[in-house]
């Protein structure tokens, strides 16, 4: 299926449009900053913009093009992605987090996507995306609607990988006959290879509330965004809350989460390999701490 993907994807685009320059444009910044600093009264903002680069224009051109050329790939597939988004419909919730300042009477609030990594007697446990974890208060919603209290149990900013836990005992028999975890490999694990047709779950709105195709880019790429991190790089127009919601390939199978894009069609998720290797070294420091405990 791969290859007749990219089959038809060459006969509208030119693979030079998916890799090189334009990759590397779309990564780089635009060459316009803000340098934002409130005085220690809190009343005051400075502001004081630095003068742009020479070819600022013309590079935000270019990104403008290539968005354009993403949205116009991925607008080819997206009928499919959405047929083939179905079947994984039972492994994606809504993963909303807040907290509030009761003497300011200010209250905080973030909506992102998730993915239910595994179950057992005990809990459900599903990761997302570690910047939408920042508050002291978690609720899950599962693909039936049912919504729950959850536990936030690992947060590394490093990886931008965090879990959380539902209790088992909360749920209906009606919504464990909905949810399941999802199955999961690294991209390049399962054959994929750069041109191929990947799609994303966003459960910002609602759980699975939007679908969007992509096309993969690079198995690993330095994540702009943490020098120190290597992401899987992929093409789509992804929105805002779809942070910690699944990559799927074509064949339902998931192999990443969403951490983040550049707004002009590139866009970085965590590989599954990455999040399962957080989740080993979460589960490992939960033995020792209870080894710790009863001795």
């Amino acid at each position: 299926m791969g290859k007749g993907f990219r089959a038809v994807l060459l006969t509208f685009f030119t693979i030079g449009m998916l890799s090189g320059a334009m990759r590397v444009q779309a990564a780089a910044g635009d060459g316009n900053g803000a340098d934002t600093a409130r005085e220690p009264d809190g009343q005051k903002i400075q502001t004081e913009y630095a003068a742009p680069h020479y070819g600022t224009r013309n590079e935000v051109l270019t990104k403008s093009a290539f968005a354009r050329q993403v949205s116009e790939m991925t607008a080819f597939w997206q009928e499919t992605a959405e047929a083939l988004a179905v079947s994984t419909y039972g492994h994606n919730v809504q993963v909303t987090n807040y907290g509030s300042i009761a003497s300011l009477r200010l209250y905080y609030e973030s909506t992102g996507s998730g993915v239910i990594l595994t179950m057992d007697d005990n809990f459900v446990y599903i990761v997302t995306a570690e910047h939408c974890l920042k508050r002291e208060n978690t609720i899950v919603e599962f693909a039936d609607g049912s919504r729950h209290s959850a536990m936030v149990v690992y947060r590394n900013p490093a990886k931008d990988v965090g879990f959380v836990l539902v209790n088992r005992a909360d749920l209906s028999e009606d919504t464990m006959q909905v949810i399941s975890p999802a199955a999961g490999a690294d991209a390049m694990m399962v054959g994929k290879v750069a041109g191929d047709v990947l799609f994303v779950l966003t459960s910002a709105d609602a759980p699975n509330g939007k679908v969007y195709a992509g096309i993969l880019d690079q198995y690993s790429v330095v994540y702009p965004n943490n020098p120190v991190q290597n992401v899987m790089q992929f093409l789509s127009d992804v929105s805002y809350g779809s942070s910690g919601g699944a990559v799927y390939t074509a064949e339902g199978i998931w192999v990443g989460c969403v951490s983040g894009g550049d707004t002009f069609g590139t866009c970085w998720a965590v590989p599954y390999s990455d999040i399962m290797n957080e989740f080993q070294l979460w589960l490992a420091e939960l033995a020792q701490r209870q080894a710790e405990a009863a001795a």
